[in-house]
């Protein structure tokens, strides 16, 4: 059923930096806590009449640390995974938001339990093409000097590696009223055998068109051949579907499942700021032979 709606890696001698991205964009909650930060909330949406808002910090560890915070601007591939752009020629026609956005401060240092806010303004400029822009907030974590020291004593070998964790989400700016169109394009229904036991799940791909995003909750049902009762055996929630995407592939697993005859219906329906709309509700009919082997990873 179709709804429409109107690292930096930087080398040397004696060092080696890496710098791990953690994004929520294809996985995003209200709130996340991940490595001693909670985050609330994992994304912003200015629509027609919002201008300002919050994200809140929190360090839920034991341990003082600070957060330098940037913009980023990345692309989402059909996989869900997102590209960095690595060049102002890669990001030209590319609609980000940093540039009609404002945020303060630019770093903040959380002693534990401790608990910060980042404001952030917008500034929507008069003659704005209808359509969404994006760019991607960013927490990275920076290093405790003291444990930096330790290190460097420690280590003999003149090669560090230090690991700076950081957290993106995204900002939107839209214009106009929603106007997507997503339907249900198909589904690769697999098997998998994991320390001798059998796991079921799918690929799941939906097509989507329109300047705008969705965000939603991805659910799969099954009810058995000639039964009436139908349950819930897989579900996946806030997964985001933007604009530079046309067929979004999902994976989903199912839970107490087995391969039998049966109607399978996947539902898509969105959440946060598109809570109550239904984006997709497809049945289709399954047979044991419908399953193949998941594809060995590399």
């Amino acid at each position: 059923m179709s709804c429409k709606q109107k690292a930096k890696n930087h080398k040397s001698f004696k060092k080696i930096q890496h710098i791990l991205i953690v994004t929520f964009l294809f996985f995003i909650q209200t709130s996340v806590t991940y490595a001693n930060l909670l985050l609330t909330p994992t994304r912003i949406e200015f629509d027609q009449r919002e201008r300002s808002a919050k994200v809140s910090l929190v360090n839920t560890g034991n341990k003082t640390k600070t957060y330098k915070i940037f913009w980023r601007q990345q692309k989402q591939l059909n996989d869900g995974q997102y590209y960095h752009f690595q060049s102002e020629e890669e990001i030209a026609d590319f609609p980000t938001a940093d540039k009609m956005l404002r945020f303060s401060p630019r770093q903040v240092t959380l002693a534990p339990g401790e608990r910060q806010y980042v404001r952030i303004a917008l500034r929507r400029p008069k003659d704005l093409a209808e359509g969404e822009y994006r760019s991607h907030l960013v927490f990275e974590a920076q290093p405790d000097r003291e444990e930096e020291k330790a290190r460097a004593a420690a280590n003999t070998s003149g090669i560090k590696l230090y690991l700076n964790l950081a957290f993106a989400i995204p900002v939107i700016v839209r214009e106009g009223s929603l106007n997507v169109d997503t339907e249900f394009s198909k589904i690769e229904l697999l098997t998998k055998k994991v320390k001798g036991k059998q796991h079921l799940g799918a690929n799941l791909y939906l097509k989507k068109s329109g300047p705008h995003s969705t965000v939603g909750n991805v659910k799969v049902y099954w009810t058995d051949l000639g039964g009436s009762t139908e349950r819930q055996i897989g579900i996946l929630n806030n997964i985001a579907i933007y604009p530079e995407v046309n067929l979004r592939k999902i994976a989903i697993g199912f839970k107490d499942h087995t391969i039998k005859p049966g109607t399978l219906r996947v539902v898509y329906q969105g959440s946060e700021e598109l809570e109550g709309i239904t984006f997709i509700d497809h049945k289709l009919t399954v047979n044991p032979t419908d399953y193949k082997p998941a594809p060995m990873s590399k």
